[in-house]
């Protein structure tokens, strides 16, 4: 799959899919699944996954313009693609272990979803500060966290999840780690009433004492840091502007057609 490709793809399930439901799906806060099947059997969930893993490994500028295409048609369903392109290049980077090899090939053949899970109330807009901490058991560490919100929260596949390294001295230093959906102790904690992102499923979640084996440890101890400013930082800032961009173009587009039927019936 080349550039123009993978737009044509965005392009046609924007129409097809997303155009029809959007209205409805915003109202009602409703989580597009057929939005995510449909990306997923096209190749763009695996858009930038390196081709080894069945992805097309693709760049920014293709993610960029993908998101903001479908961010024209539905923006909710733009904001879960942003953050699963975010959490795929998260696990793209990590330690290679089998585990983090298997779930790359589930994310590069369409079969998965993921998202980041960083944002705390303890530290709110500070994403990057996490105020959980990690601790060690025999396999691995075991979380406590209460995250504030979550897109794509208790429809994803997996969640890329902040916490401070258990040995960690400052708010830095964070280790991130994959959490599988599934886990026990992993629960959504909340609902979202977005204006105009109703249907992203963006909700607070609770991960209680949640198991973590040491090889789904995406970076190394205290790492976590350095990898939220190099990996995710740069793509969900490309991202969101992709979204808004796109947004831009859907009213844009809405109020030319309004302009171009409006007339005045007694004048004609």
């Amino acid at each position: 799959m080349n550039h123009d490709t993978a737009l044509s793809k965005a392009k046609e399930i924007a129409d097809r899919v997303l155009v029809p439901a959007a209205g409805r799906n915003d109202r009602e806060g409703r989580f597009s699944t057929e939005a995510v099947d449909a990306l997923g059997r096209a190749g763009l969930l695996g858009l930038t996954v390196p081709t080894e893993f069945g992805g097309t490994g693709l760049g920014a500028d293709t993610f960029a313009a993908v998101t903001a295409t479908l961010a024209e048609a539905d923006a909710s369903v733009a904001m879960v693609y942003l953050m699963h392109v975010c959490a795929a290049a998260t696990i793209a980077a990590a330690r290679p272990t089998e585990a983090v090899g298997r779930i790359l090939k589930e994310i590069g053949s369409g079969r998965h979803l993921s998202t980041l899970a960083f944002s705390e109330s303890g530290s709110r807009s500070h994403f990057w500060a996490p105020v959980s901490r990690a601790r060690r058991n025999s396999s691995g560490v075991l979380i406590t966290a209460r995250k504030s919100f979550v897109t794509s929260a208790g429809c994803a596949q997996s969640y890329v999840v902040s916490s401070l390294a258990p040995e960690g001295a400052g708010p830095t230093h964070s280790t991130l780690y994959l959490v599988l959906a599934g886990v026990r102790g992993l629960s959504v904690e909340g609902s979202w009433d977005g204006l105009g992102l109703r249907a992203n499923a963006s909700a607070p979640m609770m991960l209680d004492d949640c198991e973590v084996p040491y090889e789904l440890q995406l970076t190394d101890d205290e790492a976590g840091f350095q990898a939220m400013l190099d990996v995710v930082l740069p793509r969900f800032n490309l991202g969101t502007a992709a979204v808004a961009l796109g947004i831009c173009r859907g009213v844009v587009a809405a109020t030319t057609t309004h302009l171009k039927r409006a007339r005045f019936e007694h004048l004609g």
